[in-house]
């Protein structure tokens, strides 16, 4: 979820049973146009999408080593779905700060928190940039962020520094750019194109998962350890992957037809979902989106470093 442009200036601290922490919002440019926006049916979109992929970002988080009693922050929080669950991660004695600048999600994030078992997770409007904690945190997580930050390393960086020693960094991002159908489906590589064409036009990083190692260096980070997962489907088992294609053109539907990318009776979003599944089973096709990276990173423990 997006990270936006903040006009306003505050300062405010925010006690917790767990976790004390300040944020600081100012004008900032640190963001791409987040042209997804806040609909119903964005918010319809990702709660699929959620469910599609929490098993990714659910085992990125146990490789990064969060565990019980861990505090951790999580950017770009949107619905607060990977929030939710780092809180089942961290359990009763940890705890967990969701942040989002955009007030519609973090409306949402709290309703959906307030209606969770879970009374170890917060959800704040604000901006990460400017995040200060009390104590040190020991994990920086996000999802689905990166790519909207138009300087991705030195938001890392400064993230980095509120870390404890040995704190961990985790992201699961996407690349866009690995989109494709075998035999060719030309409804399906319209979609996948429209789609990557409007996040270009919001300045958003297509490529981002593939860019992480590159994004943690700049940032002055360690390497990260990284995995690729993809969803994809096959002919007549298809429905995940097509969903959530469809999900995506709908969506950004009215900002395509803005532009002039479709025409007003292009897609029917009545039958767009049948309309693609029909297709991909009629020829047999292999059919693939993007694909999902993640990526996390220890910092250096000053006791190893020092023994």
């Amino acid at each position: 979820m997006p990270l936006t442009d903040l006009s306003w200036h505050r300062l405010f601290l925010i006690s917790r049973p767990a976790l004390r922490f300040r944020t600081c919002a100012r004008r900032l440019r640190v963001v791409a146009k987040y042209v997804f926006g806040h609909s119903d049916a964005e918010h319809r979109r990702l709660e699929f999408q959620a469910q599609l992929v929490a098993p990714i970002t659910r085992q990125l988080l146990v490789d990064a080593g969060i565990q019980e009693g861990m505090h951790v922050l999580d950017i770009g929080t949107g619905r607060g779905d990977v929030a939710l669950i780092a809180a089942d991660i961290v359990g009763d004695t940890g705890s967990v700060v969701g942040i989002d600048s955009a007030p519609t999600a973090i409306t949402v994030a709290r309703e959906r928190g307030a209606a969770s078992s879970h009374r170890n997770v917060w959800f704040e409007e604000g901006d990460p940039a400017t995040f200060e904690p009390v104590s040190p945190l020991d994990a920086v997580i996000g999802r689905y962020v990166l790519q909207f930050l138009a300087d991705s390393a030195s938001v890392l960086r400064r993230l980095s520094r509120l870390l404890r020693p040995g704190g961990a960094l985790a992201f699961h991002e996407i690349d866009w750019t690995w989109h494709r159908s075998h035999p060719p489906v030309p409804i399906w590589d319209r979609c996948c194109t429209l789609v990557t064409e409007m996040l270009a036009f919001g300045d958003a990083d297509i490529a981002s998962g593939s860019r992480i190692p590159l994004i943690f260096a700049e940032a002055g980070l360690p390497a990260p350890s990284i995995a690729m997962t993809t969803i994809v489907g096959g002919g007549a088992n298809s429905h995940d992957v097509v969903e959530r294609m469809a999900n995506l053109v709908l969506s950004l539907l009215p900002k395509m037809q803005d532009r002039g990318l479709v025409a007003p009776d292009e897609f029917d979003p009545e039958t767009l979902v049948q309309q693609i599944a029909d297709e991909v089973a009629a020829s047999a096709s292999f059919v693939a989106a993007g694909s999902e990276v993640t990526a996390y990173t220890r910092l250096p423990d000053h006791a190893a470093e020092t023994s």
